[in-house]
């Protein structure tokens, strides 16, 4: 094994690590490996152009909002493939469009990467597109769509409605966007942390049922190419930055300047303060606007976001 191959699996396992106690590991484990494929995929291709999908929206929230998770991290992935000219858009639905967008915003302040806000209901009519409208753009889109990525979206469950990690039935306010996911001949990489998230039906039912509460209720059906289970999904989004920047070494400078621990805070600091995202935080675990992320605050998602990037740079030089 390489320095190259080394790191990526070193930085998987960083990722990996359980924080909010919901016995993650046979999870991690069983997709380990899956971080190295996903970014080869990409780094191997010979013309990317990503799409990617997020936006979890937490109906206990104060106010019920988009939770720190999934935003930042999209927004992370789109502007490391638009630093190396990888074409690259963001899909989320109307209800998590606030966050999206200032997430995004902060990311992208000139505006080049394209955002995709799906209609709630099936006709439109709320000011979101409908979703068969953004799905033959995708379908249409030039150059076409390679890859798309799901990070830390909610999907069906085995009996059909998408569940939050409290079980609740969250379909109301959760469009269909695996309807995307699954729409073209694109390669598909999921990304969640409990088992209840788009690409996470490549795990067996079993595994995620006897591992995570409630994961006999929760576990997302749809499946994908690559899954990738990480404690924090935002981790993920960073770690597979750093795997295909270790990938093409014609991108290691502008990827790695996109995953570095001062760029997150930016990413998170927009999602929370201009676009309102609710997280819980140790000591209340009611989401709400705050520095954090799945309990975790900023300093201690720092620290890790810090030690994912020292180890792909260590390894790049």
């Amino acid at each position: 094994m390489g320095v190259a191959e080394r790191a990526i699996a070193e930085i998987e396992d960083l990722a990996g690590q359980d924080v909010q106690e919901r016995n993650i590991g046979p999870l991690v484990a069983h997709v380990r490996g899956n971080l190295a494929a996903a970014a080869g995929s990409i780094a191997r291709h010979p013309s990317p152009s990503i799409a990617i999908i997020t936006g979890f929206y937490l109906l206990d929230g104060q106010p019920p909002n988009c939770e720190t998770d999934g935003p930042p991290g999209a927004a992370m992935l789109a502007a490391g493939f638009a630093s190396v000219g990888i074409p690259c858009r963001i899909a989320t639905d109307l209800v998590n469009a606030r966050v999206l967008r200032a997430t995004a915003a902060a990311a992208d302040p000139v505006g080049r990467i394209p955002i995709d806000i799906v209609s709630m209901h099936e006709s439109g009519g709320d000011g979101g597109t409908p979703l068969a409208d953004v799905e033959h753009a995708w379908l249409a889109s030039d150059p076409p769509i390679t890859h798309v990525i799901a990070i830390e979206r909610c999907g069906p469950s085995r009996d059909g409605p998408a569940r939050n990690a409290h079980g609740q039935d969250m379909t109301h306010c959760n469009a269909p966007l695996e309807r995307l996911f699954a729409a073209g001949p694109w390669t598909t990489l999921g990304i969640g942390d409990l088992g209840n998230e788009l690409g996470m039906g490549s795990l067996p039912y079993e595994l995620v049922a006897r591992s995570v509460p409630r994961g006999g209720q929760l576990w997302c059906r749809i499946a994908c190419d690559h899954p990738i289970v990480s404690g924090v999904s935002n981790w993920a989004g960073a770690t597979l930055l750093g795997a295909m920047a270790l990938s093409r070494p014609e991108w290691r400078t502008a990827m790695l300047d996109r995953m570095v621990p001062e760029f997150g805070r930016r990413l998170l600091e927009a999602a929370v303060l201009d676009g309102g995202a609710v997280a819980s935080n140790r000591g209340d675990p009611t989401p709400r606007p705050c520095l954090a992320v799945d309990g975790q605050s900023w300093p201690i998602l720092e620290r890790t976001y810090r030690r994912i990037h020292d180890i792909c740079r260590s390894a790049a030089a």
